[in-house]
């Protein structure tokens, strides 16, 4: 009996410490012409458990392709791929997500649910634009505004923000420049991320019959 009562508290300890870490993600993006720069990165009880790279991406001279060289390290093993952007896969993409949208009943109430949990401290957007025309570059630099503060008050309405976004877009009247550098971070619970797991599992088991058939059939028939 004692060691049932010590092997409890043990895996309630373990539930409790689980439920409580937070994990931190950062995002980087840098783009200068043609260079290009996405980093991800991981963290957990301040050990970076994940990174993700992919330093160059560059156009596919056979096929109409994006080819983008991917690195990747997993808890210390290293990995490295290049990977294949075609208007094929893009449209795949799009149809599973609407699968996943038709299928899991009320998910855009289990993400909302969940972005509320989501703490953003870092959200940082920097540009230079330039079209080498002055009558141009002022309506461009105008719209990358509008479209940078309709996206972070849309990120703002969703989830805490803990410091006001740093944005700011420089026009370069006589020259042609294109230079973005965007750098975010943000945590949520381990908790929260397990509870919208089971949530979708829970809305995808008990999607409508007539819905998982149909799905079927339309698999069978790509």
């Amino acid at each position: 009996m004692t060691w049932f009562l010590i092997i409890l508290a043990v895996v309630i300890v373990l539930l409790l410490i689980l439920l409580l870490t937070k994990i931190k993600i950062e995002l980087t993006y840098k783009h200068t012409k043609d260079d290009d720069l996405l980093m991800a990165a991981v963290t957990i009880w301040w050990m970076r458990v994940y990174t993700f790279e992919a330093p160059l991406i560059k156009i596919n001279e056979e096929s109409p392709a994006i080819i983008v060289e991917e690195k990747e390290n997993i808890a210390g093993s290293e990995s490295e791929k290049d990977k294949k952007i075609t208007l094929e896969t893009i449209i795949h993409d799009i149809h599973l997500a609407e699968r996943w949208i038709r299928h899991v009943v009320g998910l855009n109430r289990i993400i909302r649910r969940f972005l509320r949990h989501v703490h953003v401290y870092k959200f940082d957007w920097y540009s230079d634009v330039g079209v080498g025309d002055a009558a141009l570059t002022g309506p461009a630099a105008g719209m990358l505004w509008s479209m940078k503060g309709m996206m972070a008050g849309l990120i703002g309405n969703h989830v805490k923000m803990h410091r006001m976004p740093k944005m700011s877009v420089t026009p370069h009247y006589q020259a042609v420049v294109s230079h973005t550098y965007f750098s975010c971070m943000f945590m949520f619970g381990i908790g929260h991320a397990i509870f919208v797991g089971l949530s979708i599992i829970k809305h995808w088991k008990r999607r409508p019959k007539r819905n998982h058939d149909q799905d079927q059939k339309a698999t069978e028939t790509m």
